[in-house]
């Protein structure tokens, strides 16, 4: 889990509690950071249950599950702590 606090992400984390569901390349670009570097970080993310991906076409949908969504909702009162 140690992972999930450094800021790459959790800015991840962050920007999929805004959303209903988002695009690999859409979270690549909101958080700014690579295309690969999400790809491995949400394949990382589905194996601990805390994202679940949908494929509509060519692109791959992804979204937090109900745990993902408490942790980043545990992420966000850190972040609204510490400023």
């Amino acid at each position: 889990m140690e992972i999930i606090l450094k800021p790459k992400p959790a800015s991840v984390f962050l920007f999929l509690k805004s959303q209903e569901s988002a695009y690999l390349s859409e979270i690549a670009k909101e958080t700014g950071t690579t295309y690969v570097y999400i790809t491995h970080l949400i394949s990382l993310l589905e194996k601990k249950q805390l994202v679940s991906i949908t494929t509509e076409g060519k692109k791959r949908m992804v979204r937090l599950t109900e745990k993902g969504r408490i942790l980043a909702a545990s992420i966000e009162e850190v972040k609204r702590r510490s400023e």
